[in-house]
């Protein structure tokens, strides 16, 4: 005996059903059973030790669960079997069965409540998540179908766990549920199926007493903001108290600091401000109270911020000091100037300051800092370069969102100097002559050097340096440089002596910087002294800035070389600008004799040669003059010239907008300050005025103070003027400087003015419809008259707003939708009038009424009362005859007014049942199966919908239909599984066990088992000769099968037993078991051939088992027998890509392998029977290009597997399977070659196989073009297959019921799987396709992200790819293309011409441009073109035509034909434009000015727009596989037969197709590519593509015409007449000898018979065509001349320059026809080798067998018979380029020459039609010049060639472009 476990859970919560005595009992049982099986275990310890341990249980039950566990003892057996756990919280044991012994339990009963109705009764005030009751259902069901789920009616305000515990969610209310919940509790059971569950419900009442309640309040805190000027009774905000004892009374305020501070109106909660107390505080918080009649009170927090008003302006109060503020140069960017700060006295942000300067000279920047404005530099300043100082204006502006306050502080900043530059000498170097005579401590030599730096850095110290005897002589001054002899000299040194010395110049900077020059002195003579300066007048030289071209200073000077006393003076430039480096001064030598300088002296004038003096630049310039005279002895004198300041610089005024808060006291606006940038002090003393222009209201308001200060005179009003325009004038004295700018003074607002409401233009009453959902605007439109800019409207709804079902934007105004409306019972939302109140938080408040009266509309869906049923049928008895009925009401109609509900069901219940549209009544739909049902029970589920269907939707009802039991099956073979077993051959009888045959019926118990079996009387006699069968002892229902006989599996491989089953009510049928014959190693092996076919995606398989090896033999299971090896015969190439696996056999593709045709030859060894074969496989490799892959056609062909379809009928070498048959047939309706056909993936689908194919006949088709011919030919080819082509083009998204996005966009793409191959096989045949995995994504956009990189294809027709910024654009032709060289536009001349479908789009929009020359014309279809071909076919379509001026549309989306109609304008030389746009609502057509410029686009007439029609779920997709048709449609069924296999409702007119242009057509955001069509009809691309000459004549037309046709043809017959006498015959003396000649080979069979063609040599002008060239009438073309009769296409050989080889032919035939005694026996031998090609005469003579496979030379070779043509016409073949034969006594042509004179014969237009291949030139170019190598003839064991990759070749007659010439000439 084993124990059994059980295991309690229970709640311990308050209410919980869970009571320690279940345990006592439990446990005192198992503890008596117990004692009974073990008399050692006592029973009373059991017992107490259970009692206490259920104690211990009891005491725990107020945690928040609890377990109590025991055991129990069942038998062994039993415990074999079942595993039971008891499952509180379910009130079910589960059994968990042996799996060996497994049943499949139906739910066979139905759970029930323990009462019928449940009540409570509660106080209100209980706590949420309180246990209320607790319900108890059971289920006699095992297994799941015993577990029970419970779920509540009011899962809002309820919830109950898996015990049965109903808990409150919420809290309990009773005034407005009037003191009870009436809920359902639903009982059900867990199938594992949801359709198989049962339901049982209860009803609870929950009976609520009323409690006293406080007040609550409608919000947790309240947020007010007030202005701080607010005064006594302005209005803070509103709180608002609900009471649902109605019995409230008042409200009041706590905790109010400082008291008094607000006040709240006792009944309407509104508070205001008692006493402004705010002073510094800008926050409030106390609490609001609402108290009750009951003394019950609630409290809200109450916050109140203070506004701070922007009342003041920043101020700068230390401006002054940053004047003169001082920066170093030099620094790098980013070094502080100084931190300026201004100071705001407002609160928040509007104290909050911000910077900015007026003018950064492109050096400094301004930071905001921690409210101070830090001044950095931008970049490296640099005195030197002109740095030296910046007026800078910083703005201080404060935060303020509405106009904000701002000052400014002007201030300079001067450039620190450093000691970057070293002194500079003027001169590289000094010389100077010194006599020995010259007096010591006198002047000799002056040396200067200057210093680019300022202040002590510019100061220069100089010294000498050099020998030191040398130096003992001289003296140089420290700060003049002037260098004096100190000791005489020795008149020794005369000529001889040199002092050579260095000057050193220093500056005083630090570190001090300094350079050198060199000073040589040279000692002459005396008298050889240098000249010497006599006179100077000024002394000391001045002169005023701006000066220009005046004398500074006059220089005499003596040569001091007795007669002569020239002296020659030169102004040395130095290097900076104050040594004259510019060259501002110059100088001017006085004549001779001029007076104001001494006889014996000569002069110099020094003048200002350009105005360049800026005293505020240089202030002193020292120039140095050079003096030199005849014995070239110079010296050197600096005249310090000083520069006078003059008042030049005009003041500059910086433009400043200021601003004064409205009514302010007399205050200071700003001070004005100007720049100057004058030097002198005197010159910046500056006075500020108004200018002339200013108003008298300005001088009224405004005074200007000298200095610059601006004052208001009194306080301003901003409603009066917001701004002010104040003319302000600057003068530093000079009339001429005086300057003038407007500054702009805003008066800033204030809240001063009350708000009014606007009665005239507001709108104060609407209506509202109920279903207006919460959040939308209400329509009342609250305007408010409020002057003021600054306020803080605040507005309030504060009486009339019951239940807070409407709410105000406080700031706007807005009135919205707060709560959802209901205007029928019990809500009764009908008027509401409510008071708003608006307070701008300042001024007195304003008020007005609104009135929002709700409207009543549909808006609740009906319900189905009850919402569910239960009813039983009889299966195949209750047939045709209605079972149940289901009502539903709608809420929104009185009980007793007409519902007005249409009842439906789905697509999937209309299959077996109907419902009454009106009544409700439910039928069957012939007989129901109760074996088909599960678990004998349908389920249905009604709807409903009011407003006769056109309204809203029911939650559909449950009906649930038990299906009643008849006795209509017999019993099948339960086991073996699948009715298939094995017995193995060569087995002796009594060796097998026999096999167990089990039987059971579908049929209830009542009608099934026991069942009996035996042999169907029709069984052959072979099977009963060879199986026995016998009932099983000591078992009902179950068989035995053993054998009579050793099978023999080569004889028979199967064998299907029939046998006769019948129930315990006779009920009898057939029912079959297959055996199987095991298999041994027993037959022989011989060599075998298969093929394998890989379609090689882009040649990216990788490595991978392509097929397996095939050898004739007839055992299938000895793989295990035999070894696999390549044998030697096989070429290494072969070898090299594909392996053979040693013990399987299968064969492996290398990855890279190339495309081509290999031979593999395999050895294969039976080791079990020592036997040895060959197995060959012939494989064929094809690379698949995605172009080939994307353009393909799908269909799926029911009944067969992939393998079937692939599967060989009869023999390898001659059966064919109906992969090989497809293809023939789908070559066959697209008219081209089986090569041309691609088969490339076959996959297994329920109910068949999957087909995608392509076509390629250079380029490939497109998919719309394969599925719609497909769709065309789909009888046909049933027909000529025998098979069933369920489906055309495989896309879920055309069909609505099984699309992977239900009612939303979808798109299909294709994608192909290139590392796992399809790869599918029998015996000897195999494919290896392509996985393509058709994938959907759920939108209508690209399917892939925009490229960023070029690549081939994504520009179209030409277009060149362009990339710039990652963004690709294209490059088209012309303005006719679209952004990727779509081209927009077509001609279409009755014909057509077929798109790809248009994509399944939820929201979708077409548009089309066009022209048209005839008031009628289809323009475009889309849907199907063949009756039904299966039932869910789509049935939609979109119909575009014009009829008689009127623009029709004719849609179907699924649910109901519409039509729309727009007349247009009758005008042939317009465009008109046309857009239609359909969603879940409508459909849309629209054409733009339909009518011409005078209709708008909106009007009536131009729009048409009506609702889906419906079914019961209008469908608003549309779902059309068929190719999309323009301008026309191709042969089809006629709309008639559409509309009636389709159930269209309307019928779209079969109008003509369309004559005109199509401009644009685009669908949604895809503009369609028109050039992308390749099955087309009269159709031109693009729309201005040349017109086919038409000729239009008349009656009278005829006659002339006839009558000048025969004029011509008697005047051209005379001309011939004449010239006939005088024609020379062309003569060709070489070919006399030859053309008489039989031409033809005598070894060729028939040769010289009878029947041979005399005399006509027309069989050498057969053109491609089968016409002859200059052939008088078009004869059909011979057998021999059909490319089709041959296996490849010829290759093209080249026409000869000038030739014309019909008149050549002619005129032999006349020479030979004169000699009757010859025969001419020509025969036609294009198909031999298929080597022949135009103008190949390669047969003729060849002298060899016809039937010889080596290929002929026949550019070279003629023939024995045709050695003189070859001598005459083949010596010079190779000098012309285009041409294989010269010609002679012909003039030399070029190729162009010759076919412009073709094309001079041709129509004088070309249409597409007529020449398919573009451009003449461009075919000429593209045609091979050489033939293709002669194919290896068959059987040949020659090794195979390396595999080349095939060429499709299309075989083109040069002329054949020229196809209008007459007389169309051509060879073979």
């Amino acid at each position: 005996m084993k124990l059994w476990w059980v295991e309690r859970k229970g709640r311990g919560e308050a209410g919980t059903a869970t009571h320690p005595a279940w345990g006592i009992i439990l446990a005192g049982l198992a503890t008596l059973i117990l004692s009974q099986a073990s008399p050692s275990l006592s029973l009373s310890s059991s017992l107490s030790s259970s009692s206490s341990s259920w104690r211990s249980s009891a005491e725990a039950s107020s945690s928040s669960s609890s377990r109590a566990e025991f055991w129990l003892p069942i038998s062994e057996e039993e415990g074999h079997q079942h595993h039971h756990h008891y499952d509180h919280n379910n009130h079910k044991v589960r059994h968990h069965h042996d799996l060996r012994r497994r049943r499949n339990l139906d739910n066979r009963y139905q759970p029930k409540f323990a009462h019928t109705e449940y009540q409570q009764t509660v106080r209100e005030n209980l706590p949420i998540h309180t246990s209320l009751l607790q319900v108890h259902a059971t289920d006699n069901d095992m297994d799941e179908h015993g577990l029970i789920k419970y779920s509540v009616s009011d899962p809002e305000h309820f919830e109950i766990d898996d015990g049965g515990v109903l808990y409150n969610i919420k809290p309990l209310d009773f005034e407005h549920t009037k003191g009870e919940y009436l809920l359902y509790i639903y009982a059900e059971d867990q199938g594992m199926a949801k359709s198989s569950r049962k339901q049982a419900v209860v009803p609870a009442r929950i009976r609520v007493m009323d409690t006293p309640e406080p007040p609550y309040f409608d919000k947790d805190q309240y947020l007010f903001s007030v202005s701080e000027f607010s005064g006594r009774g302005s209005y803070v905000g509103t709180v608002v108290a609900r009471d649902a004892d109605n019995n409230f009374e008042r409200y009041q305020l706590r905790n109010v600091q400082p008291p008094g501070t607000f006040a709240i109106d006792s009944q309407t909660g509104i508070i205001t401000v008692n006493t402004n107390s705010f002073s510094n505080v800008w926050e409030f918080n106390f609490w609001a109270v609402a108290i009750d009649m009951s003394n019950l009170n609630s409290s809200v927090p109450v916050k109140v911020s203070i506004i701070d008003e922007n009342t003041h302006k920043p101020v700068f109060n230390s401006c002054s000091s940053y004047d003169g503020i001082t920066v170093q140069e030099n620094q790098t960017a980013g070094a502080s100037v100084v931190l300026v700060q201004a100071t705001d006295e407002d609160h928040g942000v509007n104290g909050q300051v911000t910077y900015s300067l007026l003018n950064d000279f492109d050096s400094f920047v301004i930071t905001t800092e921690n409210g101070n404005g830090n001044i950095k530099t931008s970049r490296r300043l640099d005195r030197d370069q002109g740095d030296k100082d910046f007026f800078l204006t910083v703005i201080a502006r404060d935060g303020a969102p509405k106009e904000a306050l701002q000052e400014a502080c002007s201030f300079k900043v001067l450039v620190n100097d450093i000691n970057d530059n070293p002194p500079n000498f003027d001169q590289p170097v000094y010389e100077q002559n010194v006599a020995t005579d010259h007096n010591p401590s006198t002047y000799l030599l002056r040396v200067t050097a200057t210093d680019m730096d300022a202040l002590l850095n510019a100061e220069i110290v100089y010294s000498l340096e050099g020998i030191p005897s040398d130096l003992s002589y001289f003296n140089i001054s420290e700060t003049t440089g002037i260098i004096s002899l100190v000791k005489a000299l020795d008149d020794s040194m005369a000529g001889e002596k040199t002092f050579s010395m260095e000057a050193v110049a220093t500056d005083k900077g630090v570190p001090p910087l300094s350079s050198r020059v060199g000073v040589d002195i040279h000692v002459v003579s005396s008298g050889n002294l240098p000249p010497t300066i006599v006179y100077q007048e000024p002394s000391t030289p001045k002169v005023k800035e701006n000066t220009e071209d005046t004398d500074v200073v006059i220089v005499c000077a003596t040569s001091n070389i007795p007669g002569k006393p020239e002296v020659y003076f030169t102004l040395l430039n130095g290097n900076t600008k104050d040594t004259n480096s510019d060259g501002t001064f110059a100088i001017r030598n006085l004549e001779v004799n001029d007076p104001k300088c001494q006889s014996d002296s000569r002069g110099v004038v020094i003048y200002i040669a350009m105005r360049s003096l800026d005293y505020e630049s240089i202030t002193n310039y020292k120039l140095i003059l050079q003096v030199v005279n005849e014995q070239n002895a110079r010296v050197d004198v600096q005249i310090p010239v000083e520069i006078e300041d003059v008042n030049d610089n005009a003041p500059l005024l910086q433009p400043f907008n200021g601003a004064i808060v409205e009514n302010s006291p007399s205050s200071l606006i700003t001070t004005i300050k100007a720049i100057d940038k004058d030097a002198s002090e005197q010159f910046r003393q500056l006075s500020y005025s108004f200018y002339k222009s200013v108003t008298p209201d300005v001088l009224d308001k405004f005074t200007l103070k000298p200095n610059g200060e601006l004052w208001t005179l009194k306080s301003l009003d901003r409603e009066n003027n917001p701004r002010y325009r104040i003319p302000i004038q600057v003068t530093d004295g000079v009339q001429e400087h005086e300057r003038m700018t407007l500054y702009w003074i805003t008066v800033q607002d204030i809240n001063d003015v009350p708000p009014k409401f606007d009665l005239e233009k507001g709108v104060y009453s609407v209506q509202v419809p109920e279903n207006r959902v919460p959040g939308k605007n209400t329509g009342i439109k609250l305007v408010v008259i409020d002057p003021d800019i600054v306020n803080h409207n605040d507005f309030q709804i504060v009486r009339g707003n019951e239940e807070q079902k409407f709410r105000i934007d406080s700031a706007t105004g807005e009135v919205l939708i707060n709560k959802e409306l209901d205007y029928d019972k019990p809500v009764q939302d009908r008027t509401f009038t409510m008071l708003v109140r608006l307070s701008d938080g300042a001024n007195e408040m304003a008020e007005v009424f609104i009135t929002i009266n709700v409207t009543n509309i549909n808006d609740q869906q009906p319900i189905f009362v009850p919402d569910k049923y239960n009813y039983t049928v009889t299966e195949n008895t209750d047939c045709d005859t209605n079972f149940g009925q289901v009502t539903a009401i709608d809420p929104d109609l009185p009980a007793q007014d007409d519902q007005n509900i249409t009842y439906y069901l789905s697509m999937n219940e209309l299959t077996n049942f109907t419902i009454g549209k009106d009544s409700g009544t439910l039928y069957i739909k012939g007989c129901l199966d109760r074996e088909a049902a599960t678990r004998a029970t349908m389920y249905l589920y009604p709807r409903a919908m009011d407003e006769g269907g056109y309204g809203h939707d029911a939650e559909p009802a449950t009906v649930t239909l038990n299906i009643a039991d008849i006795n209509d099956n017999h019993p099948y073979i339960q086991s073996p599984d699948n009715s298939y077993t094995k017995i193995m051959e060569n087995a002796s009888p009594d060796s097998l066990k026999p096999i167990t045959i089990m039987l059971s019926d579908w049929d209830t118990e009542q009608h099934g088992c026991p069942c009996t079996l035996s042999f169907e009387s029709t069984t052959p006699a072979d099977i009963i000769q060879k199986f026995s069968v016998r009932a099983s002892p000591n078992y009902t229902s179950q068989y035995e099968l053993r054998t009579l006989k050793v099978l023999d599996r080569e004889a028979q491989k199967t064998y299907q037993i029939p046998f006769r089953t019948s129930d315990r009510e006779q009920v009898s049928g057939t029912r079959y078991l297959t055996v199987e014959v095991g298999d041994e190693n027993d037959s022989p092996m011989t060599d075998g051939f298969s093929t394998i076919k890989v379609y090689n995606y882009q040649g990216q398989f990788p490595s991978m088992v392509i097929g397996t090896v095939y050898v004739t033999d007839l055992d299938d299971y000895d793989v295990g027998d035999k070894t696999f090896e390549i044998d030697a015969t096989t070429p290494p190439e072969v070898d090299t890509y594909f392996d053979v696996d040693l013990n399987s056999g299968n064969i492996t593709m290398q990855k890279g392998t190339p495309e081509g045709n290999y031979v593999l030859r395999v050895k294969v060894i039976d080791k079990f029977r020592n036997e040895t074969a060959i197995g060959e496989v012939a494989i064929s490799v094809v690379d698949l290009t995605e172009e080939a892959v994307m353009h393909s056609g799908s269909f799926k062909v029911a009944g067969y597997t992939a393998q079937g379809i692939l599967q060989q009928q009869g023999s390898v070498m001659t059966g064919s399977s109906l992969y090989e048959r497809l293809k023939e047939e789908i070559a066959k309706i697209h008219n081209i070659d089986t090569e041309s056909v691609d088969i490339f993936t076959l996959r297994d689908v329920e109910g068949g196989a999957t087909v995608r194919y392509n076509c390629h006949n250079s380029p490939f088709y497109t998919a719309a073009r394969l599925n719609g011919v497909m769709m065309m030919y789909r009888q046909q080819l049933i027909g000529s297959l025998g098979v069933d082509i369920s489906m055309v083009n495989i896309n879920d998204c055309l069909y609505e019921a099984v699309a992977p996005c239900g009612t939303s966009s979808c798109q299909q793409f294709l994608r192909p799987n290139i590392t796992s191959p399809l790869v599918i096989g029998s015996k000897t045949t195999t494919m290896v396709g392509v996985d393509i995995a058709e994938e959907y994504t759920c939108d209508c956009g690209a399917l892939e992200p925009p490229p960023s990189v070029c690549y081939s294809g994504f520009c179209l027709n030409g277009g060149e790819c362009i990339q710039a910024n990652n963004t690709l654009s294209c490059k088209c032709p012309d303005n006719d293309y679209g952004p990727r060289c779509e081209l927009k536009s077509a001609r279409f001349e009755q014909g057509y011409a077929w798109y790809e479908p248009l994509k399944v789009c939820q929201n979708a929009s077409l548009f089309m441009s066009f022209d048209t020359k005839e008031d009628t014309g289809l323009l475009l279809y889309s849907g199907p073109t063949v009756i039904q071909p299966w039932s869910d076919y789509p049935r939609d379509f979109i119909y575009v035509a014009l009829k008689s001026w009127e623009l029709q549309v004719y849609m179907d989306l699924g649910t109901g034909t519409i039509s729309m109609a727009i007349p247009l304008e009758k005008n042939t030389n317009r465009e008109f434009d046309y857009s239609i746009t359909w969603n879940d609502r409508d459909v849309t057509f629209q054409v733009l000015k339909c009518l011409g410029n005078s209709t708008s686009d909106n009007s009536p007439e131009c729009r048409k727009s009506i609702p889906l029609a419906g079914l019961k779920s209008p469908s608003h997709l549309l779902n059309v596989g068929a190719p999309l048709q323009l301008g026309g449609v191709a042969a089809m069924v006629s709309f008639d037969q559409l509309a009636s296999s389709y159930g269209w409702t309307l019928v779209p007119p079969m109008v003509d197709p369309f004559f005109g242009c199509v401009l644009e057509l685009r669908h949604n955001n895809y503009l369609y590519d028109l050039n992308a069509t390749d099955y087309d009809k009269n159709t031109y691309k693009p729309c201005d593509a040349p017109v086919p000459a038409r000729v239009i004549v008349g009656k009278e037309s005829i006659v002339i015409i006839v009558v000048s046709l025969l004029c011509l043809i008697l005047l051209v017959l005379l001309i011939l007449c004449l010239a006939r006498r005088n024609k020379k015959s062309v003569s060709y003396p070489e070919l006399d000898g030859i053309v008489k000649e039989t031409i033809g080979g005598t070894d060729i069979e028939g040769f010289g018979e009878k029947d041979m063609t005399q005399y006509d040599l027309k069989l050498l002008r057969v053109g491609p065509n089968g016409y002859l060239y200059n052939g008088e009438e078009k004869r059909p073309r011979p057998d021999v001349a059909d490319d089709t009769h041959q296996r490849e296409p010829a290759p093209l050989a080249q026409m000869p320059d000038g030739l014309s080889i019909g008149d050549f032919i002619n005129d032999n035939i006349k020479k030979v026809d004169k000699d009757p005694s010859d025969f001419d026996d020509v025969r036609h031998y294009c198909y031999e080798g298929d080597e022949m090609s135009i103008a190949s005469l390669s047969s003729i003579g060849s002298g060899g067998s016809s039937d010889s496979s080596e290929p002929f030379d026949y550019k070279n070779d003629w023939g024995h018979r045709f050695e003189k043509l070859n001598q005459i016409y083949g010596q010079e073949a190779d000098e012309e380029e285009d041409s294989d034969y010269e010609f002679p006594n012909i003039p030399k042509q070029s190729k162009r020459e010759s076919l412009r004179q073709l094309s001079k014969r041709k129509s004088p237009t070309s249409t597409p039609t007529q020449s398919p291949s573009g451009d003449p030139a461009q075919r000429l170019s593209d045609v091979p010049t050489s033939s293709s190598a002669q194919p290896e003839a068959m059987g040949s064991k020659e090794a195979p060639k390396p595999p080349t990759k095939p060429e499709y070749h299309e075989a083109l007659n040069p002329m054949a472009t020229y196809g209008a010439v007459q007389g169309d000439e051509s060879w073979c």
